[in-house]
């Protein structure tokens, strides 16, 4: 995703954040960016390399993160796989 600015990470994978002389958070092109590292606009639209808007700012979490593809947490092959008839070995028929 070209929305990710350019930032240092510390040994735990953490955004090591830098900011500018206005106090604002930037990347190491100085570009602005959120506490997650997003590129945003001055509005806190998370934007592209291009500044094209792809989130806009009331879209976004509380700490920043932009939305989730799905709403649920965790993952379950079963409610996705579907019901297949099986072979007599147990195999499942496609």
């Amino acid at each position: 995703m070209d929305a990710l600015g350019i930032v240092d990470k510390d040994r735990k994978g953490n955004i090591i954040l830098r900011k500018d002389p206005k106090g604002r958070n930037v990347d190491k092109k100085g570009r602005l960016i959120n506490n997650k590292g997003y590129l945003i606009d001055e509005e806190g639209n998370v934007i592209n390399s291009e500044g094209r808007i792809l989130f806009e700012s009331y879209t976004l979490s509380k700490d920043g993160e932009i939305p989730k593809l799905f709403s649920f947490l965790k993952f379950n092959i079963d409610e996705v796989k579907g019901d297949y008839e099986m072979d007599p070995l147990g195999n499942p028929m496609l």
